[in-house]
């Protein structure tokens, strides 16, 4: 799924058959679809990253931060 987050430029994800959600490889990450969440952002880890993502998108952390210094 990497390779689709990354290079991906129009994703449509399908269940069982039919198109379940479309949008880009920026929408995915605020994707509201609970069947390609789990999909997609099935570990802890994963959902982490979407949340930190989530946060960057909305500027409420820089995209350029240094982690040592924030976890001083």
């Amino acid at each position: 799924m990497n390779s689709v987050m990354e290079i991906g430029d129009h994703i449509i994800y399908m269940y069982k058959g039919l198109k379940e959600w479309e949008g880009s490889n920026k929408e995915i990450i605020f994707s509201k679809n609970e069947k390609l969440n789990e999909f997609i952002f099935a570990s802890e880890f994963l959902k982490d990253a979407k949340d930190m993502r989530m946060l960057e998108q909305a500027g409420k952390i820089d995209n350029d931060r240094n982690m040592d210094e924030l976890l001083k």
